[in-house]
């Protein structure tokens, strides 16, 4: 926080002596290291707060894209013709991910043989 070298401080150390007086220096520097120390939990503190104030900001505003995106309306030429359901009633991306072999799902005919839950033995 403050540059200080060990010399100023030494120098600053004796001209206190010097002025103060041995018996009063034990009491002053007890004064000084508790305003010192007071000092520091407030900047900690101060600074604390700016960080979470700048963080809530952030928050803030991402909340606020979030809502404004969720609030867009869909606009008729966001919608085409591959974006609609086909009418075998199965939704384009199942189609497509069926077709790139992406789903495990077999059609009716090929299971027909494999035994269900009514061949299970009780």
């Amino acid at each position: 926080m403050f540059d200080f070298s060990f010399g100023e401080l030494a120098l600053l150390g004796i001209i206190a002596l010097l002025v103060v007086g041995p018996e009063k220096m034990p009491q002053i520097a007890r004064t000084a290291g508790k305003w010192y120390g007071a000092m520091r939990r407030t900047m900690t503190s101060l600074r604390s707060e700016v960080e979470q104030q700048l963080l809530l900001d952030d928050l803030r505003e991402e909340a606020n894209k979030l809502r404004d995106y969720a609030h867009e309306e869909l606009l008729p030429a966001d919608i085409t013709a591959s974006d609609t359901p086909k009418t075998t009633g199965e939704k384009p991306e199942m189609k497509d991910a069926h077709q790139q072999g992406e789903l495990d799902i077999m059609p009716a005919t090929q299971h027909a043989g494999l035994p269900g839950p009514e061949d299970r033995v009780h």
